[in-house]
């Protein structure tokens, strides 16, 4: 049987930001030796990390432990996991693109 909305932990997305980011501080420095450019999954109220060398791997590994949970994922060595960016074609007045 479904276990009701009302039953789920209430955690905020800045909490776990902010536990994240004091647990990453903490092992930044023994794992940006080796996996610079892998990522990290942590968990943020046990402070567990996992590791993968794609994000879908350190998720999966993390899930494996904590199927419930909801994870602070990082790049490790950058400041953010992923980034966005796009493409506009340059405006040509006079003629049609």
């Amino acid at each position: 049987m479904n276990k009701p909305l009302t039953s789920l932990p209430t955690i905020y997305p800045t909490e776990i930001a902010q536990k994240g980011t004091q647990v990453y501080q903490k092992i930044s420095k023994q794992i940006e030796k080796n996996h610079l450019g892998d990522f990290v999954a942590i968990e943020v109220e046990s402070g567990r990390y996992f590791l993968g060398q794609t994000q879908i791997e350190a998720i999966e590994k993390a899930k494996k432990s904590f199927p419930t949970k909801i994870f602070y994922l990082m790049k490790i060595g950058f400041p953010t996991a992923v980034t966005f960016s796009g493409y506009q074609r340059p405006l040509s007045y006079g003629s049609i693109l």
